[in-house]
């Protein structure tokens, strides 16, 4: 049993104080051994087929990462994170919520991949879409889509774009491209009321609190003529 605790909490080190029942199986660890040093506190049980050790439960967004784990849980962490398109990448509201960007609270633990999957996991939504290696970044040892890409998914998924210009206000103005973000929004301009994707990212910049400071960052001070047009007094367009 005791070579079960180091072994278990050498595999948990490497993935933020969490492990499957999966990996540790590979690992040569029971289910009993998990089951009885679940029952002497070394480990909890925070999911189905996923524990964590005292300092991983009480850990910054256990939750993702434990509904991560469970999405391939045979396979360990840094089998995972070269997966690219093809793997699971937080996204939307939890993908800001894990860059700790704007107020959005998630109403579910949201991840995209190309490959389609189902999950019993009633807090989890997968999506299925084309994504690219360079909307993926890791973010507190999670692949997570980029700022510039997160920023588009709330836009194209209809959140209140006040709550989006949140988004960006938070970000560092050096984090951001703004010539990719503009990109991005292209082709969401027209359906919220805008010309172009850089009118469009004029309107989430105009009357944030960082308005003059991600404008100089993003070189687009000639956009802000007429701003006070582009003013973000509501839900923004429907």
């Amino acid at each position: 049993m005791a070579q079960a605790v180091v072994d278990v909490l050498e595999l948990a080190a490497e993935q933020q104080g969490l492990l499957t029942t999966h990996q540790a199986q590979r690992r040569g660890i029971s289910r009993l051994a998990l089951s009885r040093l679940a029952g002497q506190g070394i480990i909890e049980r925070v999911s189905h087929g996923v524990y964590a050790t005292l300092e991983g439960a009480t850990g910054p967004h256990i939750e993702l990462i434990a509904a991560w784990l469970s999405l391939e849980p045979e396979r360990f962490a840094h089998e995972r994170l070269g997966a690219g398109p093809e793997g699971f990448t937080v996204t939307h509201r939890s993908a800001a919520e894990l860059m700790g960007l704007g107020q959005m609270v998630p109403d579910k633990l949201e991840f995209v991949s190309t490959r389609r999957k189902r999950t019993g996991l009633q807090q989890v939504r997968l999506r299925r879409r084309s994504i690219g290696n360079d909307d993926i970044a890791i973010i507190a040892g999670l692949p997570c889509t980029t700022v510039e890409r997160t920023i588009a998914d709330l836009v194209e998924s209809r959140e209140d774009l006040s709550l989006v210009s949140d988004v960006v206000a938070d970000a560092e103005p050096g984090s951001i491209d703004f010539e990719k973000l503009s990109d991005l929004l292209e082709p969401l301009a027209r359906r919220n009321g805008r010309e172009s994707g850089s009118d469009l990212l004029r309107l989430l910049i105009s009357g944030s609190r960082r308005e003059a400071e991600l404008l100089e960052a993003a070189r687009l001070t000639s956009l802000s003529a007429d701003r006070d047009s582009s003013r973000i007094t509501a839900a923004g367009p429907k």
